[in-house]
């Protein structure tokens, strides 16, 4: 296992969270595996922090500070070109893996030449660590489940603290950075774990799969940052992904971020806006139900309501489809 497995953790102004992320990893039941850390230039105290927890926690590990800040997408391109190794796992520089997580998702992998990924389901936890209700519950735990998603040219959601090999993901592209506007947001940290899962899907034709363990082995912490989500832009990079996936199915050349966007109409744009804005309001309407604050709740719903009437229809529909 030592040559197998890189666990990767990508690290921008972490150092309120890193030390437990990192104590997480040591508690890991197996150890056999090289854990590289990323630094996307922090300008907190992240690297000192790590390289204070080593000097206490013996360990071998690699620290390597990235020349500029690039963001997620690209910190976790530069991982799949950087390693040599088969698999990769990153996890984030937040949250808190339980200690069976890295052995779990690496005898399932190994354990199958088909499968090119394992995930597994995550539990909510608040900024200060408290648990939530909720967590991430996605992705098919059967190789021919994933296979009929995949042939239906569906979507692959997945959780991304999941184990994946390497050079199949690269030999779809890894995590793609090119084609996207050089100002923020940077889109191609939107959904980049959604894109990356739905181009490995193009393999199923070759018998490779992605699968879940259907068992919480990791806590992701839910910041209260979330509340001003970029919801259009969620919505843009998941258009921009369906699409590619079926240009791929169809033999056609993709289109980059830019060129998609820039193909869609005034109508179409606004529609997604009020859309987004409804996407944005249910989401703040949420925590303030949560926190026992009704009038602030009833006016987040309302505008829901009022932008689009069918997304909340479509959100009760999914959660009474999950609770059967």
């Amino acid at each position: 296992m030592t040559n197998d497995l890189t666990l990767a953790i990508c690290m921008y102004n972490a150092e309120k969270y890193i030390e437990e992320t990192l104590q997480c990893i040591m508690t890991q039941t197996v150890q056999e595996f090289h854990l590289l850390i990323v630094n996307d230039c922090s300008t907190d105290n992240s690297v000192q922090i790590v390289e204070d927890f080593f000097k206490r926690n013996l360990r071998q590990y690699e620290l390597v500070n990235l020349p500029k800040n690039g963001g997620l997408c690209a910190g976790r391109r530069f991982v799949e070109e950087y390693v040599t190794t088969k698999y990769l796992l990153f996890v984030d520089a937040d949250d808190c893996p339980y200690p069976t997580l890295i052995e779990k998702l690496y005898n399932k992998i190994s354990s199958d030449d088909d499968l090119m990924a394992v995930g597994c389901h995550l539990e909510y936890m608040d900024s200060n660590g408290a648990k939530m209700n909720g967590g991430i519950f996605l992705g098919e735990t059967t190789k021919e489940g994933f296979y009929e998603k995949a042939a239906k040219e569906k979507l692959i959601f997945m959780q991304p603290t999941a184990i994946y090999d390497r050079l199949l993901a690269l030999q779809v592209g890894g995590h793609y950075i090119t084609g996207f506007p050089n100002d923020k947001p940077r889109y191609q940290d939107l959904c980049e774990d959604l894109d990356l899962w739905t181009r490995m899907s193009d393999l199923y034709k070759k018998g490779k799969a992605i699968v879940v363990i259907p068992e919480v082995l990791c806590k992701y912490r839910k910041h209260e940052q979330a509340l001003s989500a970029n919801s259009l832009g969620m919505i843009l990079r998941m258009r921009h992904i369906k699409a590619n996936l079926k240009r791929r199915r169809r033999g056609e050349k993709e289109l980059s971020f830019i060129e998609f966007r820039d193909r869609m109409s005034k109508e179409e744009l606004k529609k997604l806006e009020k859309d987004a804005k409804s996407a944005d309001c249910l989401r703040n309407a949420y925590y303030c139900l949560k926190k026992g604050m009704l009038i602030r709740f009833i006016q987040y719903l309302s505008i829901s309501i009022f932008n689009n009437p069918s997304y909340i229809i479509d959100k009760l529909k999914h959660n009474l489809l999950r609770m059967k």
